[in-house]
């Protein structure tokens, strides 16, 4: 068994809470240091709350961190017993360094990213300022934990000239051992009506006004269902935008992961790519969208030249358009009928399962990328 500490700016967000539960679940001592955007979700494992940190930007949230870290005496203690150190994001290696050096730890620490955050994009002085801090703390860093190659190639290697180790840990279902997998659908559904469905956390605007104006201009032969969260802060007025288009349907949030086959199974095809950031972070991602589709057989749409696009591409699990605009979704949208979408739903079904949820052996492998060895993964 190892002690795995782990740094991470919001315990609410439910896949840091599959990571950490991932972790647990193999028999580790975790402890989680984390502060949190919200209420305070239970936990198997000790945790050591930071506190709340609400919707403030990258370095006003380490600023806080660090600040609550710093005058906190559990920390030192904890670090230098650690077996390794994980920091998810940014504003959490800065932390993980700094209670590293204090407490004279000689753990490795994972840096783990799913996002590249906007404020490291930019070309303004806080951008360039931020990145030469992450090129710094990066040479503190045992290994990157990356959930998308395209991380990979077009941010670490080739603008932060990161030549160190790195593993892949993409954003996979995690399910209980006993979870089977839904066959196609069957059902003959109105040849007529294309159901098109956006799922997940819904705050992109982009993608938003995309979908929308498509099943304003499409009418009766698409339904938009749209499933999860609303990100108020982003979209304030989509509830005053969907009221007067008839054929957008929105069914409120959903339990994960026991929700997801009513909303995957009520779609022909779901709308998988993110446009938040485009020509940056959404262009490297990959969502979860596709991952969960995946496991349900639900054919996705996505944009060619992201690494979404080329991933879907490569699998057949959907179709590509090459802009994103109403008109291109629009063609795409047209040329489907229920052949084709059961034809590829029956495709998608013979990929491995192991493509779309996660297993022991991912988490093994990921730990093992810092030094923990395969035979201390279970407890007995």
């Amino acid at each position: 068994m190892a002690r795995i500490v782990c740094f991470g700016s919001d315990l609410t967000d439910v896949a840091q809470l599959r990571r950490l539960g991932s972790f647990h679940e193999l028999g580790h001592e975790v402890i989680s240091v984390t502060s949190r955007k919200g209420p305070m979700p239970e936990v198997a494992w000790q945790n050591i709350d930071l506190g709340q940190i609400g919707q403030h930007g990258l370095m006003k949230r380490a600023a806080l961190a660090l600040k609550a870290a710093l005058a906190d005496p559990r920390l030192a203690p904890i670090v230098a017993s650690a077996d390794v150190l994980v920091a998810r994001n940014l504003d959490m290696l800065a932390l993980a360094c700094v209670v590293k050096r204090r407490s004279k730890s000689t753990a490795p620490i994972a840096y783990e990213v799913l996002d590249i955050h906007s404020l490291l994009e930019g070309d303004g002085a806080k951008s360039r300022l931020a990145r030469l801090a992450e090129r710094r703390l990066l040479q503190s860093v045992s290994a990157l934990w990356l959930s998308s190659p395209g991380f990979h190639r077009g941010y670490f290697s080739n603008r932060q000239g990161y030549d160190g180790p790195w593993h892949l840990v993409e954003n996979k279902l995690v399910l209980a051992d006993d979870a089977r997998r839904p066959d196609p659908a069957a059902d003959s559904r109105d040849a007529g009506v294309i159901r098109l469905g956006w799922i997940g956390a819904i705050r992109c605007r982009p993608s938003f006004e995309l979908l929308l104006e498509t099943a304003r201009r499409m009418g009766g032969a698409v339904e938009l269902h749209i499933h999860g969260q609303i990100h108020d802060h982003v979209l304030p007025d989509f509830h005053d935008r969907i009221a007067d288009v008839a054929q957008v349907v929105f069914h409120g949030a959903y339990a994960y992961p026991d929700g997801l086959a009513a909303c995957y199974g009520s779609c022909d095809v779901v709308w998988a790519q993110d446009l938040w950031q485009a020509g940056g972070n959404s262009d490297l991602l990959l969502p979860n969208r596709i991952y969960e589709a995946g496991w349900h057989n639900c054919p996705v749409i996505a944009l060619s030249g992201t690494e979404t696009g080329r991933k879907i591409a490569r699998s057949g699990q959907g179709w590509t358009i090459d802009a994103a605009t109403p008109d291109a979704l629009i063609s795409c949208l047209s040329a489907l009928d229920q052949q084709a979408i059961k034809t590829c739903s029956q495709a998608i079904a013979a990929i491995p399962d192991v493509v779309f949820r996660q297993t022991e052996a991912d988490v093994t492998g990921l730990l093992g990328s810092v030094g923990i060895p395969a035979r201390s993964h279970r407890a007995p």
